[in-house]
């Protein structure tokens, strides 16, 4: 036994360190596994694995592994081929004429035609069916099939619109099968073994896949919501990957293990602070009061302290890598004393100067993920610095997201992630695109910004286009729609027998379909 007396003195943040550094002194308890199956942690829970509904992250960075889609999204944010071997546009941009791939079938043996293409197009567009992809295919006129050529009519050229068909496809006579969440049946590189929803998830290759057959025999995604958990499974061999859900502090100590890689890259990851524009409560919807807040926040303190250093400020939700991020974008610099000014100028004063009181109190939803939560305590007392109370309320992923699709709060963080279409901003910001329909989870609407963006959506020529983004970036950023925070590295922590791992930019793990297991580890390094 172990005994452990900590001082009052020793914070949380520490004492987490230290159980888990403790933990290289205890006996591994390493248990026995198949040698052929990759193991990788993941800190929340997929909600579902159909492509037609799938918008959380953990969902859609496994589907790429199930389900095949018209076409891909490369690991540089281009499109690539995927069912469609080729493709022509016409010119005035608006039919599209797709040859598919020949021999493609589904995990189940049935043939994959350009009807079950048409199918899917055609459920996925129809509102009563409520899917989240129905708003970025609203262009379409006619889907058919012309001789066994794909052929989509639009309404008018619509400049991302390829991007839009990065989505699975389901088999047709499946479209209306209840239970399909429960049992998937795609054309990927690996089908779905097992689904115990809310622990794990493990597959298999599929036999029917077209394409070259994994070499990694099964692929079991674990849910570990606990983080000291799940960083002594990967310690103690348990693991071998973690993407994007190891604790800065953590990562030093994996980097001097034998046997594990630290993988790390700039990364495009936004996190925000996102509000309620709708507030019932009359106080977030006020852009003095949203501005005051984004003053009030050390982003520079908590990405120093708490993110180690591994992530760059935010200035919105496109990252400077891409082609559309607009430079000089108005930002809210660290100020306590301009975020009281606001304050008072909203009509909320200070009720008793220095004393406790608060001018107001707002509720703060977050997953129960531990260094979320961290951060949520570092807000709450930067907030309370300029008099604004913070009533940190935690919830299991599935909950807490849940709620933030339906309006169910006042403000929450949350992260975007491997954003690289700047069309990305019609889905979270035009007033259409509220749900069901899409991301506008704070119910923003500005006229302007959705005549600029309706107008990037029909521009072909890309300056042009950049410049309808740069616009309509500065009005969202004027508004404080969110406080901006961060761009996070891309971390992978992999047990090095596990080589070839790719990380793509919105996390997903297709490159599992090609990566390798090699049969003596290497010694461990960390990256540059």
């Amino acid at each position: 036994m172990v005994l452990c007396i900590v001082s009052p003195r020793v914070s949380l943040w520490r004492f987490i360190a230290l159980v888990f550094l403790l933990g290289t002194l205890l006996v591994a308890c390493t248990h026995p596994r198949d040698p052929g199956t990759v193991v990788v942690g993941l800190e929340g829970n997929p909600t579902t694995l159909d492509p037609r509904f799938a918008v959380d992250a953990y969902s859609t960075r496994i589907l790429p592994l199930i389900f095949e889609s018209l076409v891909n999204i490369g690991p540089d944010g281009d499109v690539r081929p995927g069912l469609a071997a080729s493709w022509e546009i016409d010119e005035a941009g608006t039919t599209y004429r797709f040859a598919l791939r020949e021999a493609a079938k589904f995990s189940d043996g049935a043939p994959l035609t350009v009807d079950d293409v048409v199918a899917n197009l055609d459920y996925l567009r129809d509102p009563a069916n409520k899917s989240p992809a129905a708003g970025a295919l609203e262009p379409i006129t006619d889907v058919r099939n012309d001789g066994g050529v794909l052929i989509i009519e639009l309404s008018h050229p619509y400049a991302p619109f390829l991007v839009k068909l990065a989505r699975g496809i389901v088999p047709a006579a499946k479209l209306d099968d209840p239970a399909f969440g429960d049992a998937p049946v795609g054309s990927g590189p690996y089908r779905v073994a097992r689904f115990a929803r809310g622990s794990a998830i493990e597959l298999v290759p599929n036999p029917h896949y077209a394409g070259p057959a994994p070499t990694i025999a099964r692929v079991r995604f674990e849910v570990i919501s606990d983080e000291t958990t799940r960083m002594l499974k990967m310690k103690n061999g348990d693991l071998d990957l973690l993407q994007n859900c190891t604790p800065p502090y953590a990562l030093k100590h994996f980097a001097r293990l034998p046997g594990i890689a630290v993988d790390r890259a700039p990364g495009i990851n936004y996190s925000y602070l996102g509000f309620n524009l709708d507030d019932p409560f009359g106080v977030v919807n006020d852009a003095r009061v949203r501005r005051a807040i984004a003053h009030a926040i050390d982003r520079t303190q908590i990405i120093d302290t708490l993110l180690k250093g591994q992530a760059r400020e935010a200035d919105g939700l496109l990252a400077p890598e891409n082609w559309a991020h607009a430079d000089g974008l108005p930002t809210h610099p660290y100020s306590p004393e301009r975020a009281r000014a606001l304050l008072d100028e909203s009509g909320h004063p200070d009720p008793d100067g220095d004393g406790p009181r608060p001018r107001f109190t707002l509720s703060y939803k977050t997953s129960t993920d531990r260094l979320r939560n961290r951060i949520a305590e570092v807000i709450a007392r930067q907030l309370a610095d300029v008099g604004i109370a913070l009533e940190k309320r935690s919830f299991e992923w599935g909950t807490f997201f849940a709620d933030i699709k339906s309006g169910n709060f006042q403000t929450y963080t949350l992260t975007w992630v491997g954003v690289t279409d700047p069309d990305h901003l019609f889905y979270v910001f035009h007033s259409s695109m509220m749900p069901p329909a899409g991301a506008n989870r704070g119910r923003y609407s500005n006229a302007r910004v959705d005549d600029l963006l309706e107008a990037a959506r029909i521009e072909q020529d890309r300056a042009k286009r950049r410049a309808l983004y740069a616009d309509a970036q500065r009005q969202i950023a004027k508004d404080v729609v969110y406080v901006d925070l961060w761009w996070a590295e891309n971390i992978v922590v992999r047990r090095t027998r596990l080589e070839g791992f790719v990380p793509y930019p919105g996390g997903e793990y297709t490159s599992l379909s090609t990566a390798r297991l090699m049969d003596e580890p290497s010694t461990s390094r960390v990256a540059p």
